[in-house]
């Protein structure tokens, strides 16, 4: 049966993890700030450009087919105890500079070369390459066994664990004097399925990194999605808000309370059609303080304005649930009382009449006096609105100025 060339073999999976880690380099979505960046895709990066050289042995000078591979497998072990650091909350500071990592590789280099050129010792060079790699490894190991993402966590630890166990038996067999367990690691067969595990090892720890990034990126956007639903939701409570407090601003009197001109007219409307419609009585009182400019004038505009407040709080409190207030301007209040006739509204405006001469409303230690002039519409058959009710109820009120004011009239 025929076996894959270990050349061969060497060049397809170097090509293969350089495609890798060219594919994943810069993946660096982050959990809790901690990532472990692009470490891992130079690793594969590294661990192709090795087995690509190594493939090329007896057609390259020795420091690039021997030496330099070996670096690149060092370095590849160096990439990888740096990715898993990243994972740490509060990582050794030097473990993540690139200058002690340089230092350390150039230093490497030495000894990897002295079994190049002065002795060249195979077996001594793979026995060096699994002693440099195993702490380094097993540094990964502990990092990861403690702070990776719970979700890559066992991969990651199977996949260092193998690496780890594999090179310890490398170590083992490069120290002991047992010739057969040396000569079956170093077998075409044997360094066939260590190249295949090999890049199959660096290809599913960038393929966890991928999934670890991916499931913490979705996890973000939907705390991010959670977030702004919550603000949307927030947002519209606001717009409500806002909305409410404009249509109050638009529809009321911001000195009484009451409904603006505007509102009350438009209420009527609504109130006359449906009075109408069922053929129930309906009357419309105006109301207006007398003398008010004198009071402006006696007692100041702050003073006028408490009165408009408080004869605007006495209007309202006058009124049932289906009645309506409003001020429609100045001193000029309306009450609009439906399915009341004239004997109940005439009952009504004398209450409110007669209540406005024991309202306070004080002046440096003086009670302002306070007097309402009234008069009465009540609705007919040919009030298509508002405007010719209201005419009427105004010529009552002026019929009650005319009449020595502080009294009630009915049109």
């Amino acid at each position: 049966m025929n076996v894959l060339h270990v050349g061969t073999c060497a060049l397809t999976l170097g090509i293969a993890c350089l495609a890798i880690g060219a594919a994943f380099f810069g993946l660096h979505a982050v959990r809790d700030g901690r990532s472990a960046g692009s470490n891992w895709s130079l690793a594969a990066i590294c661990q192709g450009l090795a087995w690509i050289l190594d493939s090329m042995a007896g057609e390259l000078p020795i420091a690039f087919s021997i030496v330099l591979p070996k670096v690149l497998m060092v370095a590849n072990a160096v990439l990888l105890l740096r990715g898993a650091v990243r994972y740490d909350p509060a990582p050794p500071p030097f473990m993540l500079k690139p200058w002690p990592w340089a230092v350390f590789l150039l230093l490497t280099a030495l000894p990897f070369a002295w079994f190049s050129y002065a002795d060249d010792n195979l077996p001594a060079r793979l026995l060096l390459a699994s002693l440099i790699r195993i702490p380094l490894l097993v540094a990964a190991f502990v990092f990861l066994s403690r702070q990776a993402p719970r979700n890559g966590r066992a991969v990651l630890c199977t996949l260092f664990g193998i690496g780890i166990v594999w090179h310890v038996l490398q170590a083992l067999a490069g120290v002991s004097d047992h010739a057969p367990l040396r000569d079956l690691l170093q077998t075409d067969a044997i360094q066939v399925t260590t190249l295949m595990l090999g890049g199959a090892s660096i290809i599913l720890v960038i393929a966890t990194q991928f999934r670890i990034e991916s499931d913490n990126a979705r996890d973000s956007l939907r705390a991010w999605a959670e977030a702004l639903e919550v603000e949307s939701l927030q947002l519209e409570k606001t717009i409500e808000q806002r909305n409410q407090e404009l249509h109050a601003m638009a529809t009321t009197d911001c000195m009484t309370g009451l409904a603006n001109r505007r509102q009350f007219l438009a209420s009527a409307a609504q109130e006359i059609e449906r009075a109408h419609r069922y053929g129930h009585k309906m009357s419309l009182l105006m109301i207006d303080i007398d003398h008010f400019k004198s009071i402006n004038d006696q007692f100041g505009h702050p003073t006028g304005d408490l009165a408009i407040i408080a004869i605007g709080r006495h209007c309202g409190t006058a009124c049932r649930g289906s009645d309506l207030a409003g001020r429609l301007g100045g001193e000029e209040f309306a009450l609009l009382l439906p399915e009341t006739g004239m004997e109940e509204a005439q009952a009504v405006a004398e209450r409110l009449r007669a209540g406005a001469q024991t309202l306070q409303v004080m002046h440096e230690g003086r009670n302002v006096p306070l007097r309402l002039s009234i008069g009465i519409a009540c609705l007919d058959a040919g009030d298509a609105g508002p405007d010719t009710l209201l005419a009427r109820a105004d010529r009552a009120l002026y019929a009650a100025k005319n009449g020595g004011r502080d009294c009630v009239r009915y049109a």
